[in-house]
C-alpha cells in the first residue's frame, strides 16, 4: 500500500511507480486521499490488450450550497439503470466537453448552468474488461467531472433520469451521511463525499485526478468486500442464499484519487 508520506513536498519526491500513468507527469504536491494500487504496482503503459476509447464522457455535480444538498439522478434505463449518479453522457461531433456537461444536465433534469455556474472539476480513467474470457482485451474510458453551483429551472423527472436532492454532511463513510453511496457505482465510495465538499467549499482551483482498474476476480481476492460486484448493467444488488459464495464476478480492484491544482490540467497525459 502506498504511504502518504511518500507523496507530501515536492513533486519530485513522489515515486513515478506510484502514479497511475496518465499523472505521473503532474506535479503533485497532496498525498491521495484513495489508493489501492495494482499488486505489480502502477505501469509506465498499460497491457497490450488494453485499448483506449476515442469516445468522452461527461458527469456532472450540482450542489446547492447554501443548503448544503447535492442533486442527484437516479438512471432508468441502460448503463447505471437502478443507480443514483451525476447526470452525464457522451461528447458528441463538434461539441465541448463544457457544452456536453451543460447539454446532458438539461437533458436529464431541466436544469441549465449559468455561464459562470459552471466548471471543470477532473477527470477519472475507467479500465474494465470487455468480458470474463481470459486475455480479452480491457477498454479505458475518461470521464470529465464538472461542478454546478448556480442554474435556472427546476429538476424535473425525465426519460433517462429522475432527479433527487440529498443533503452533504462531513461523514467520512457511508454509514456517517444521507447519500446514497450503496446505490451508487462502486468507485463513488471513495470520491463523492470529497468531490461534493470541494464543491461546497467552492475550491475551483481544485482537480479531481482519478485512475480505476475493473477486472474478474472472486470475492475473496476483492480489495474491499463491502464493495459490490457489477452484474449486467448495474451493480448486484439483488440478495440470494448464494451471497458468500466465492464466485468470479466483475469488481474494482485498484484505485488512485487525488486532488491537484487547477494548473496540472495541462500535465494529464490523454490520448
Amino acid at each position: 500500500m502506498v504511504t502518504e508520506s511518500a507523496f507530501f513536498g515536492s513533486s519530485k519526491n513522489i515515486a513515478r511507480t506510484e502514479i497511475p500513468q496518465e499523472f505521473r507527469k503532474c506535479h503533485l504536491e497532496r498525498p491521495p486521499f484513495a489508493c489501492h494500487p495494482p499488486a505489480e504496482g502502477w505501469k509506465q503503459d498499460d497491457a497490450d490488450n488494453t485499448e483506449k476509447s476515442p469516445i468522452e464522457y461527461t458527469l456532472i455535480f450540482v450542489v446547492d450550497r447554501k443548503k448544503n444538498k447535492v442533486l442527484l439522478g437516479y438512471k432508468r434505463r441502460g448503463v447505471g439503470v437502478d443507480l443514483y449518479n451525476g447526470f452525464g453522457g457522451k461528447v458528441e461531433s463538434g461539441e465541448s466537453i463544457e457544452e456536453c456537461a451543460a447539454r446532458e444536465l438539461q437533458e436529464e433534469s431541466g436544469l441549465t448552468p449559468e455561464p459562470d455556474g459552471i466548471y471543470y472539476k477532473g477527470c477519472l480513467f475507467s479500465s474494465r474488461p470487455r468480458s470474463a474470457l481470459p486475455g480479452d482485451k480491457h477498454v479505458i474510458i475518461n470521464i470529465h467531472f464538472f461542478g454546478c453551483d448556480s442554474w435556472t429551472g427546476e429538476p424535473i423527472p425525465t426519460e433517462e433520469m429522475i432527479p433527487q436532492w440529498f443533503d452533504i454532511s462531513a461523514g467520512n463513510s457511508e454509514t456517517d451521511h444521507p447519500l446514497p453511496i450503496n446505490q451508487m457505482w462502486p468507485e463513488a465510495t471513495f470520491y463523492l463525499l470529497p468531490v461534493l465538499q470541494s464543491i461546497l467549499r467552492d475550491n475551483r482551483d481544485d482537480l479531481l485526478l482519478s485512475r480505476i482498474n475493473y477486472g474478474y476476480i472472486p470475492k475473496s481476492a476483492s480489495p474491499n468486500l463491502l464493495l459490490p460486484a457489477l452484474e449486467g448493467k448495474s451493480i448486484r444488488r439483488h440478495l440470494t442464499k448464494d451471497d458468500d459464495k466465492d464466485d468470479v464476478a466483475e469488481r474494482l480492484i485498484s484505485w488512485w484519487m487525488c486532488f491537484a491544482p487547477k494548473v496540472v490540467s495541462n500535465e494529464i497525459e490523454y490520448w
